[in-house]
C-alpha cells in the first residue's frame, strides 16, 4: 500500500495542500473554519496518515536548504517585460546564497502550469512572482511549503504578499505636479490584474498606455507632447525619451535599471533590494512559524530620487 500524503487528504478534503498542511501542523492562526479543520483531521485519521518527521525538519529549516523563485513566462517576448524582474530575481537569488541556500530559478507558463522539475525537490520555500490570481491556486495546491507572493493580489490570508505601494507613488506623482495637466500613464502588461489596477485606477482610459509596439508608443506619446507623462518601468521611458522633454517625465523605476535614464528625468525608485530584504523576511518568519507577525501584505514604499543620472 503507497504511503498516505498530505496531497492525498486534500484531494479527499476538497481543500488546497496548503490548508492541510496548516492544520496537520496545528497552525491555529490562520482563519480555517472549525469544519473544514475538523474534515481534514478525520479524513487524516480515516486514511492512517503518518507525518513525515524528516520533511517537518526541512520545513524548520534544520536540514534543507533549498528555495525556488518563479515568474511565470507567456508570449510576449519584448524586452521590456522580461527585464523587468531579472534584477529583483538577482537580488533574491545573492540573499539567499548568502544564507546558505541554494536557489532554483525557474519559469512556468501561466496558462499550463508545469512544475514538475521544482516538485521533483524537496524545498524550504517557494517565491512566486507577478502570478495571476486564477492561475495562483494551481500553484500553491501543489506546495506544502511556505509560498511567498510577490508582485501580485491574491485574496487569500493564508498567503503572504509583498507589493510595491504604487497607490502612494501615484499620489506622489500628483502632488508633485501640483497644478499641471492630468498626467498620462504609460505601462507595461502584468499578469496579475490587481497590479495592474493599483496603477492605473486613478486615471481616465484614454489616458493610460499598456505598452504593444515601440510604434505605437512613440505614436501615443507625440500625441501628448507637452503633457507630463509617467512610466511604470525605465526601458519604457527610455523608448519615449527622444519624443519627450526630459522634465515632463516620471519614472516609477522598478526593474533596478535606473542608471539609463536620461539627465533631468524625474525617478520614483521602488528599491529591489529591499524587496527582496522584506520578501526573504517574510519567508524566515514562515519557516519560523511565526505566523501572527507577518501581515497579510508587505508594501514596500516608494522613493523619491533626484532627477541627475549617475
Amino acid at each position: 500500500m503507497n504511503k498516505v500524503t498530505m496531497k492525498d487528504i486534500a484531494e479527499a478534503a476538497k481543500v488546497s495542500l496548503a490548508t492541510v498542511s496548516y492544520v496537520l501542523n496545528n497552525n491555529t492562526r490562520q482563519k480555517i473554519s472549525e469544519e473544514t479543520r475538523q474534515r481534514i483531521l478525520a479524513i487524516a485519521q480515516q486514511l492512517q496518515y503518518v507525518p513525515n518527521m524528516a520533511a517537518r525538519s526541512l520545513v524548520g529549516n534544520t536540514s534543507s536548504k533549498l528555495v525556488a523563485i518563479v515568474t511565470l513566462k507567456d508570449n510576449d517576448n519584448q524586452p521590456w517585460r522580461k527585464s523587468r524582474y531579472h534584477d529583483l530575481t538577482m537580488r533574491l537569488q545573492e540573499l539567499l546564497n548568502e544564507r546558505g541556500y541554494d536557489v532554483i530559478v525557474a519559469g512556468t507558463d501561466s496558462a499550463q502550469v508545469e512544475l514538475d522539475i521544482i516538485l521533483k525537490r524537496t524545498l524550504d520555500a517557494l517565491f512566486l512572482i507577478d502570478v495571476p490570481e486564477e492561475h495562483f491556486f494551481n500553484i500553491s495546491r501543489k506546495f506544502t511549503v511556505p509560498i511567498i507572493v510577490i508582485d501580485s493580489y491574491i485574496e487569500d490570508t493564508l498567503f503572504r504578499k509583498v507589493v510595491p505601494d504604487y497607490r502612494s507613488a501615484i499620489r506622489l506623482v500628483r502632488e508633485m505636479l501640483g497644478g499641471l495637466p492630468e498626467p498620462f500613464l504609460v505601462t507595461g502588461k502584468f499578469n496579475n490584474s490587481g497590479m495592474e489596477q493599483s496603477l492605473t485606477e486613478t486615471f481616465r482610459l484614454d489616458h493610460v498606455y499598456q505598452m504593444d509596439t515601440r510604434e505605437g508608443l512613440e505614436q501615443y506619446v507625440l500625441a501628448r507632447r507637452g503633457l507630463p507623462g509617467i512610466f511604470a518601468n525605465e526601458l519604457l521611458a527610455v523608448m519615449a525619451a527622444p519624443y519627450m522633454r526630459a522634465e515632463d517625465m516620471i519614472v516609477l523605476a522598478n526593474a533596478g535599471a535606473e542608471y539609463l535614464l536620461p539627465s533631468g528625468v524625474r525617478r520614483i525608485v521602488f528599491d529591489n533590494g529591499v524587496k527582496a530584504q522584506m520578501s526573504i523576511a517574510v519567508m524566515e518568519k514562515l519557516l519560523r512559524k511565526e505566523y501572527d507577525e507577518i501581515e497579510d501584505y508587505r508594501y514596500l514604499p516608494p522613493e523619491l530620487a533626484n532627477s541627475t543620472a549617475d
